[in-house]
């Protein structure tokens, strides 16, 4: 089975606004996160166009190490804490990214999705995906990129980018090269991006 990473987007409660960390902790208790089969690693922040919306990304050995965690009771006791947490439902967007190391650990994480217009095949765009890729390396300021399909979602491809700072990712595609590819992307896909600022969860 292949790794996957769960991302997992929400409206966050004003009690985890004013101490995130106290709350992490309780949920870590909880759910004995050291003791969770196939979970390798997590990270924690918050959205920088929206500071109530936070992000957190889970790496899981595989898919299915995920689903078997979720039939369990220890689960079930963590999802009934969280709700402490959660100010809407969340969103779980799984993906198979690699070298994500770096991006994450980035001081800025660009998320990005491409979604297919109707009538438009993957075709179009994976091509577009991997000039995109290929045309970053080298971007000033930049910490790497990774691009996978979304499980379940085979019309929609999630980009996941390491950056200095959210400005020097504007700077990267206002023009040039990169903002030639965007453009044509545009023609093909729908696309959401934000940003947010991770912190690595020790486990």
């Amino acid at each position: 089975m292949a790794p996957v990473t769960q991302i997992m987007y929400f409206k966050t409660s004003s009690s985890y606004l004013q101490d995130p960390a106290r709350l992490i902790s309780e949920l870590a208790t909880t759910s004995s996160v050291d003791k969770i089969e196939g979970f390798s690693k997590a990270y924690l922040g918050f959205e920088t166009e929206d500071p109530s919306n936070a992000f957190w990304v889970f790496e899981w050995t595989s898919k299915s190490a995920h689903d078997t965690y979720h039939q369990t009771d220890t689960f079930k006791a963590t999802q009934s804490a969280s709700r402490q947490v959660f100010a809407s439902r969340p969103t779980h967007t799984f993906a198979g990214f690699s070298n994500t190391s770096q991006i994450f650990s980035a001081p800025v994480t660009e998320f990005v999705t491409f979604t297919l217009k109707e009538g438009v095949s993957m075709n179009a765009l994976q091509p577009l995906v991997q000039q995109l890729q290929a045309k970053l390396q080298g971007t000033p300021k930049f910490y790497g990129s990774s691009w996978a399909p979304v499980v379940d979602k085979p019309n929609v491809v999630h980009g996941v980018l390491g950056w200095e700072s959210v400005q020097a990712h504007w700077d990267a595609v206002s023009s040039g090269p990169l903002k030639e590819i965007i453009d044509k992307v545009k023609k093909v896909a729908d696309l959401w991006l934000v940003h947010a600022v991770l912190t690595r969860y020790n486990v």
